[in-house]
């Protein structure tokens, strides 16, 4: 049984090959490969390159990824995924996720561990505009500020309330 597509049976091909980054603009309503290589001789600008909602990331110069080209058209691109062999975080265990930069800094969802944050550089900050920002440990759980609780000294912390129950200081 023959369907009709508007560009004929040309429009349903597809063509799906490696491409590297060299620069991308992520200023406007949609990020866009300004400048990307394909095959040895292969050069594209202008690609769209689709984000999926809730997350954005902007690739540096030197990532791999994908192309589509829409009907086999090399003037209908999109740009799929894109990472950097250099920076991107290996021997995750399975079930964990992590977002990361190119500079080292980590968001580290650890199954049963928790979540760690880590900033290799530069402020790790919290806030809330509307509302109280809350650190609530579990059950006889504590808090330490400074440290990890395990190296060096800790006592609790003063407040103009008293002493706290479970949160400990760093001394010295």
């Amino acid at each position: 049984m023959w369907v009709w597509f508007p560009e004929g049976q040309e429009g349903l091909i597809g063509s799906l090959r490696r491409a590297t980054v060299q620069k991308v603009d992520d200023s406007g309503t949609q990020q866009i490969l300004k400048k990307m290589t394909g095959l040895k001789t292969e050069i594209f600008e202008d690609v769209y390159r689709p984000q999926p909602h809730g997350f954005s990331s902007h690739p540096p110069s030197g990532s791999e990824g994908l192309y589509l080209a829409l009907g086999g058209r090399s003037d209908r691109l999109l740009g799929l995924g894109f990472e950097h062999k250099d920076f991107r975080y290996r021997n995750l265990p399975e079930g964990q996720t992590v977002l990361y930069d190119h500079k080292g800094n980590v968001v580290l969802m650890q199954s049963d561990k928790g979540v760690r944050v880590a900033a290799k550089k530069g402020t790790v900050e919290v806030s809330a505009q509307d509302s109280k920002v809350f650190v609530k440990p579990g059950a006889g759980q504590m808090v330490f500020l400074g440290g990890n609780g395990e190296d060096g000294s800790y006592g609790f912390v003063e407040t103009d309330a008293g002493t706290s129950i479970n949160v400990k200081a760093k001394v010295g």
